[in-house]
Parts: structure tokens; sequence; C-alpha cells
């Protein structure tokens, strides 16, 4: 029969465990600087079950950080362009200037 000792145990294990993989994957990551990852640290073993859930959904929520880098988007001459074109396109319906299609 299981104790409720071991039942503690095991939830303590569960937590070290999850808290290191939460650790490793927020040290490995390279969306936060040294002194955001020190925070989070701290947040994910002082407050161990909900400091690593939390932690561990900001950086599921980077997980493709490449999609949002502002450093991805186009040249400032591109940039013109397309705020053009979406002016274009939203003006000919309604709410911006343009005329209405045919």
């Amino acid at each position: 029969m299981v104790t409720a000792t071991e039942i503690g145990i095991g939830c303590a294990v569960a937590i070290g465990i999850a808290n290191l993989a939460v650790s490793v994957a927020l040290v490995r990551s390279r969306f936060y600087s040294r002194l955001q990852k020190l925070a989070q640290l701290a947040i994910v073993w002082c407050i161990p079950l909900f400091g690593a859930v939390g932690i561990w959904a900001f950086l599921r929520a980077q997980y493709n950080w490449q999609k949002f880098d502002t450093r991805e988007f186009p040249e400032g001459s591109q940039k013109g362009v397309a705020v053009e074109v979406q002016n274009a396109v939203h003006g000919s319906f309604g709410g911006g200037g343009g005329s209405a299609p045919d």
C-alpha cells in the first residue's frame, strides 16, 4: 500500500523534474536577456509548481519567436509599399475615402 510519505516524495520529485525541465528550456531560450532569465529562474524555483507552469506558458508562447520578431520585417521602403497596398484594399470597400466596387 502506498503511504502518504511516498505520495509526497513522488510529488516533490515530479515538481523538481518539471522545474528542472523548465529551467533548461529557459536557459536555452534566445528570446530573453540574461536578467530576464535570472528573474524567471527565481520564479520557477521560489514558487515551485505555479512558477514552472507560468514560465513554461511564457516559453511556449514564444516557441516560434522568429515569426513575431520585429527584426524579420521588411526594409523601410517595402514597409511603405505594404501600407499603401493595405490602405488601397481597405479604403476601396467602405471606411476609407475610396469608391465602392462595381
